[in-house]
């Protein structure tokens, strides 16, 4: 963790913080989608916490003014949205993630709760 504690989150939008939606279903279903006022509210802590917010989606670059305009009415707070996320499609179906800067991750299960260290296994390189 960096020096003040602030950190970057990277919040899936379909099935995070609203319903999930996929591409094909097109802007109208985008902009009708349901949201999760308990996911809102925990984003917009995170955001009032200091921590930089990234939207990070699959919706591609045609979607943002729907994407925009929706974040907009229900009030999400966040400093940039990220488009065309890879999805997860037919054997592909893990995000693994490399990088030189420490990376955490979180498996959303229909709610945000608090974060707790668990000692668990994971892949590394070898030194």
């Amino acid at each position: 963790m960096g020096g003040d504690g602030r950190k970057i989150f990277l919040i899936d939008m379909d099935g995070t913080i609203c319903e999930n939606v996929r591409n094909e279903e097109g802007i109208l279903a985008m902009d009708r989608a349901r949201p999760f006022i308990e996911s809102i509210n925990s984003v917009n802590k995170l955001h009032n916490e200091g921590h930089f917010i990234c939207i990070f989606t699959a919706r591609t670059d045609e979607h943002k003014d729907v994407t925009e305009k929706w974040l907009k009415r229900y009030g999400v707070k966040y400093h940039q949205v990220l488009y065309n996320k890879p999805r997860k499609i037919g054997k592909y179906t893990e995000y693994h993630m490399i990088d030189d800067t420490p990376v955490r991750a979180t498996t959303y299960k229909g709610r945000f709760s608090g974060f707790v260290k668990k000692s668990i296994e994971i892949d590394v390189f070898e030194d």
